[in-house]
């Protein structure tokens, strides 16, 4: 089975990796997990392990024969005598309704570099039905992620992962952990989705939200009250004192700011 290129496919081949992140996984009682891009099935057999009633969404049929033999049964069929009791979707997970896996859910996945930050985005949009996430991605994605404020590595993709959870890295992984080798780091971190967290913002203001903040990263490297006076009108001095009125020094930068300060400047800016 040749990895397609296409797909972005870099096959998990480490044993100790897909034993560590199935490991992680927060999952309770009555609580589903869906796994996406099982591939060959390195991390499939020890998610089920845990969690014999696992769900997998896969866009290659080709892998889902070598899937079904490596997990048991037939490849993808519900099968009330075995004890792996499983489901694979054969569809692209950017189609894919998360509510087939049933909910709440869990969701974990080595993803393709190409597509992950558009994965990591649509899972967490199914919040608070989403209780964790748990991926794997580039390490410099990852880093992003999981950064603080006064860090260039601070951005939008920060402040939207942060803004629904808890984020956590939890370790590297090196290329020859598979196949085929990437030329880069990858890293495996975890989002615990906060059960508040449409009072934070109602959901109806999520959209108008993060376009905020895309708009105030999309000249990082301006103040902040500028970048906004050119994008949305009314001069500088407003946004600056909204921003000291948040508690954030008028003269900051975009990557200055961690969740709480954007959602305050977003409630002075925005919603008043």
């Amino acid at each position: 089975m040749r990895p397609k290129k296409h797909l972005g496919q870099h096959f998990l081949t480490a044993p100790a990796i897909a034993a560590r992140i199935a490991a992680a996984i927060p999952a309770g009682a009555g609580e589903q997990t869906l796994e996406i891009g099982p591939g060959r099935g390195a991390l499939s057999v020890r998610l089920i392990e845990r969690f014999p009633e696992m769900h997998f969404v896969e866009v290659d049929g080709d892998t889902l024969a070598a899937l079904g033999k490596k997990l048991g049964g037939d490849g993808g069929q519900i099968d009330r005598d075995t004890v792996n009791n499983y489901t694979v979707h054969n569809e692209d997970v950017m189609s894919f309704d998360f509510a087939k896996a049933g909910f709440p859910l869990h969701v974990v996945g080595n993803l393709p570099y190409n597509i992950g930050a558009l994965i990591i985005k649509k899972t967490l949009l199914y919040a608070p039905n989403v209780l964790s996430c748990t991926f794997m991605v580039q390490k410099e994605v990852a880093l992003r992620i999981v950064s603080g404020p006064r860090s260039r590595q601070n951005g939008f993709l920060s402040i939207f992962c942060q803004f629904f959870g808890t984020v956590k890295l939890l370790f590297h992984v090196p290329p020859g952990a598979f196949f085929p080798r990437p030329n880069v780091d990858s890293s495996v971190f975890q989002i615990i989705i906060c059960p508040n967290v449409e009072e934070k913002l109602e959901r109806s203001r999520w959209d108008d939200f993060f376009a905020f903040v895309d708009s105030g990263f999309s000249m990082r490297r301006k103040q902040l009250a500028k970048v906004m006076s050119l994008k949305f009108g009314r001069d500088k001095d407003f946004y600056g004192s909204a921003l000291a009125d948040a508690g954030v020094h008028a003269a900051a930068r975009p990557e200055d700011i961690d969740v709480g300060g954007w959602l305050d400047f977003y409630r002075r800016v925005k919603m008043q």
